[in-house]
């Protein structure tokens, strides 16, 4: 396997559409309320978030394979299991995967600082949180995906709503407001419900390594009922927002993924036959998220 194709692997590059989603709402929401787009701090915040994402996922795989959970999920898949790992395989060593993760750690450290003298010190604010959050998700010594309280979550939800919309909304026009903090919401939400339906395939995994998601410490129909609730509280903000007036009308097009929603209620209410039965689900969950905000960004730049 060529390195660009492991580190792609390491890095799960093809989950960076949940990082992306937020930028781009965050992005359209300043042009709508000031019609304005300034290209540069655009192309900064795609690139440190790319690498921002990509850095919290290696640094996750990185711990996950020292503190052998991903050791014990190798064991427990088939060898033809898509979500396998590269370090339990051998295919790098944990070296050369902590350097990966260090090097894009650094990489978004040295963009957010160049967006902080572009656009101001608020920047660098919102960067330390996100940071924070990615790298002490599985990292010692807080290793906070191992201790059963949902501060992992917590950080998800910040990182791949509330932080991502304010600070493309921040770049652009110059302030903070309410409005994109409110918009954040359901896109963290909804990013949210991709880890806990994650780790529905991994529970056993989990629970044998000792790694206290949040959907291992509640368990699996707590953790479904959550999904669909904040599902659900995500719909409803958007179309709160559209009837008071704060968003325009064609931000109600986030009501075309209703479909995959329905979908993940039938996959929900069919019988688990193996862990492997929760792949679809999670891959349902990641399509209505990135196209909730893919849909809200045409909304915004429409209306």
């Amino acid at each position: 396997m060529a390195t660009a194709s492991k580190i792609f692997r390491l890095s799960r590059a093809q989950f960076l559409p949940v990082i992306l989603s937020p930028v781009l709402v965050g992005t359209a929401l300043a042009w709508w309320t000031n019609r304005i787009f300034n290209p540069l701090p655009f192309g900064l915040v795609v690139l440190g978030s790319i690498s921002f994402h990509l850095a919290a996922n290696t640094i996750d795989d990185v711990y996950d394979f020292e503190s052998q959970v991903d050791v014990v999920s190798n064991r427990m898949f088939p060898p033809d299991f898509g979500g396998w790992k590269i370090l339990p395989r051998g295919l790098m060593t944990f070296g050369q995967a902590k350097l990966t993760a260090y090097f894009f750690f650094m990489l978004t450290i040295i963009v957010g600082l160049f967006l902080t003298i572009l656009t101001g010190p608020f920047v660098l604010l919102l960067g330390a949180v996100g940071l924070f959050f990615a790298y002490f998700h599985v990292a010692p010594p807080l290793r906070l995906g191992y201790r059963g309280l949902g501060l992992s979550e917590l950080g998800i939800f910040l990182s791949f709503g509330i932080l991502p919309v304010v600070g493309c909304f921040y770049v652009q026009s110059g302030y903070v407001s309410f409005l994109p903090a409110l918009v954040g919401l359901p896109l963290g939400f909804l990013t949210t419900t991709i880890l806990v339906n994650h780790d529905q395939i991994f529970f056993d995994a989990y629970k044998t390594g000792g790694k206290k998601s949040y959907t291992v410490t509640v368990g699996r129909k707590m953790a479904v009922a959550t999904t669909f609730t904040l599902t659900l509280v995500s719909y409803a903000i958007i179309v709160g927002a559209v009837v008071w007036g704060l968003l325009p009308h064609f931000a109600a097009l986030v009501l075309l993924t209703l479909p995959l929603y329905l979908i993940q209620i039938r996959l929900y209410r069919k019988p688990a036959e193996s862990p492997l039965h929760y792949v679809k689900l999670t891959q349902t969950t990641f399509a209505l998220s990135v196209i909730f905000g893919l849909l809200l960004m045409v909304g915004l730049l429409i209306g």
